[in-house]
This record gives C-alpha cells, structure tokens and sequence, in this order.
C-alpha cells in the first residue's frame, strides 16, 4: 500500500478537498482535489516526506510568473510550519512520458511537429521572463487523451527549483559512486535529456540546456527512445558525444514514407541543431519557434479504428475500420507508423479525406494495445 501524506477526503485549510492520490516524482506527491471556494478542480503538489521544501515557495512564484496556454497554471500556494503545498491547474490527461509508455511506439511526423512547436511555445514564454525549467523531460509534459493530444502543457516549473538543488547533490553523489544512479530517482530521470554542461557545472547550466532537452524529447518523439539511450549508457554516450566520439543518427523511423521527407528533414535539422555539444551554439527557443512557423504539418482530426485487412484490393492496401461510424476507409501501406510491421485487428489513429469509391486514410499510426 502507498504511503501518502493526505488521506482521500482530507481537507486543507478548509478550501482543498482531497479527492484522490494520483501519483508521486522523485521529489512531490500529486494529489486531485476540489477547490470549494471556486467549486474547481484543481491538482495539489507537495513536497515528498524527507524532501526539503526550502525552495518550494521560491519555485512556485517562478511558476506563476508565467501565463501560456502551454503552461500549467500556477494558482495559489501555502505554507506553515507543518503544511507546504501549491495549486496547479488541472490538466484531464497524462504526461507524455505515460502516453509514450503505454500508447504509442512513437509519433508519426505530423504528430510530433505538434507536440515539439507547442512545446517550444512553452519555452519562449519561460525564457522570455528569465525563467530555465532545468527538468525538462516527457513526464514533466502533460497532454491531452485525444488522439491528436491537442493540449500540450509544461508543468513542474515550480518543483524544477527543488529539483535543482537535489540534482546537484545526486551529481556530485554519482562522481563519487556510480552506484547512487540506480537509486536516484530524480537524477536517473533526468539523465536521458541532460545537456553535457550539465556534469560540467550544474549550478551554471542555464536556457541552453532547455534547448538540449528539447531537441532529445523530439528525438524519442520519432524514435520511440531518447537519442543517448538511458541510466549509465546515457552518460557515457553523451560524454563521448561532446568529445567527438560519438556521432548522432538519424531515426530508423525516417526515410520510409515519401509523403513526409521534407517533414522529416525539418524535424532532423532541429534536432541536430538543439544537440550540439557547445551550448554557445543552440539556436533559442526564438529561433525554434520562427524556423516552426515556417514547416507545414497537419495536425487534422484523427480517429480510432481497426485495421479490417491487408492486401487487399491490392498487394500494399486494405481497410480500416473507425471504432465509433464502423465507416471503412482504405489505405496504403506507405502512411502506416508506429511499427516496421502491422497485423490485422491492431488498433489505430487516422485522419482521413475524401476518395471514390471509399474515403482514404492519411496518417495512420499504430497504437499499443
């Protein structure tokens, strides 16, 4: 059973009412709750048992200097001497990492030049007030349970204050024994999207490794893994990296659908530019966002369906059937992702437009069962 620091139906200082506990990070416990005074809910976070909260107040005004549709709101805060917590806007969803986890293999491209320029939304409003996130990572990002996760929201700046400072102390920890990784679960969560100054001199690291962070999410976006893999080997590979040593590959994933080529392109330029050892060197999320309103994508409706058959009426075509009209819609092999091979009765999301005699699917991306 999980220990938690509030009971369902707990109320705080008679406005937040405990509804359910709904996850804990290496350094909070998140809980959904209602706001009686605003009759909302909303999703309250405190620091975890043992953490110090020094910083958490401090974090939390960071987070609510910051007003972006792409940016979890911040909206109240507490303290005592036996009580922290703050109050973010809730967000019906889950984080990307989860989504990544447990939905998808990886995002087609139309899908994720949505999440990446919506994300790089987040940051030009971040660092336009002065403000690092410094945790940047897909469990830090919530979205949307539509299929075409049109909300995509930055959270946990206020938390990334507290993280900041149990990072460097798990830093520090790591050079002394390689072993405290497998026990830091903050650190280890990091890992795979932290810039190679980090290790140099984390206290000093700042906007660029944002950058960084950005352009490894995009990669596993595409991929279905981070660029440097994770846990030891992703240190490593990131040292070797910054060294010359190692050198960055395009994603299996690109070069197989003609449809999307310049797309792909797009998307591998970004990444090359966001990864490049020399933080001097990282274009900004200014620079992002302009290169961003420039890439065409579609980001049209998409549905559930099933996949009906294969080979049929020919040898790289068949049908698709939409879960919720039963309406069937061909398609061609060529506009599958998720998977290098498919199966009849795997589950899937398309946009479609109009054909004769059928309507014709586009983008159709093989979810996890």
């Amino acid at each position: 059973m999980i220990s938690t620091k509030f009971n369902n139906g707990a109320v705080l200082i008679d406005r937040y009412v405990i509804i359910e506990y709904i996850a804990a990070g290496g350094m909070q416990e998140v809980y959904y709750c209602h706001d009686k005074v605003l009759d909302r809910f909303v999703v309250l976070k405190t620091p975890k048992q043992g953490i110090s909260d020094r910083r958490f107040r401090r974090g939390a005004e960071m987070g609510a200097k910051i007003h972006h549709s792409n940016v979890a709101s911040t909206l109240d805060y507490y303290e005592d001497d036996h009580l922290t917590f703050m109050i973010e806007e809730f967000i019906d969803g889950m984080d990307l990492g989860k989504k990544l986890e447990q939905h998808f293999y990886y995002l087609d491209p139309h899908l994720a030049s949505h999440v990446i320029k919506n994300l790089t939304k987040s940051l030009v409003e971040a660092h336009s007030n002065g403000i690092c996130h410094r945790d940047l990572k897909p469990s830090n990002i919530m979205v949307s349970n539509d299929f075409n996760l049109s909300k995509v929201k930055l959270t946990d700046f206020g938390i990334s204050k507290l993280a900041e400072n149990e990072i460097a102390k798990e830093i520090e920890l790591f050079e002394k024994d390689n072993n405290t990784l497998t026990t830091s679960q903050t650190l280890l969560g990091a890992v795979p999207y932290m810039a190679p100054e980090c290790w140099d001199d984390w206290k000093n690291a700042g906007k660029p490794m944002d950058i960084w962070a950005l352009g490894c999410i995009a990669y596993h976006l595409v991929s279905g893994t981070p660029p440097f893999g994770t846990g030891r080997r992703a240190i490593r590979d990131v040292a070797r990296y910054q060294d010359g040593a190692f050198t960055l590959t395009k994603p299996a994933t690109f070069g197989k659908h003609k449809s999307v080529e310049a797309l792909e392109d797009e998307i591998w330029n970004l990444i090359k530019e966001c990864l490049r050892a020399d933080p001097k060197a990282r274009p900004t999320a200014d620079n992002i966002l302009t290169s961003f309103n420039e890439i065409c994508y579609s980001n049209d409706t998409r549905s559930n369906g099933v996949i009906l058959s294969y080979g049929v009426p020919f040898e790289s075509t068949g049908f698709i059937r939409d879960v919720k009209t039963n309406e069937e819609w061909f398609y061609h092999s060529s506009e599958v992702y998720g998977k290098s091979s498919f199966d009849i009765g795997e589950e899937v999301c398309f946009n479609t437009f109009p054909g004769h005699p059928r309507g014709r699917c586009a983008t159709i991306l093989i979810l996890k069962s």
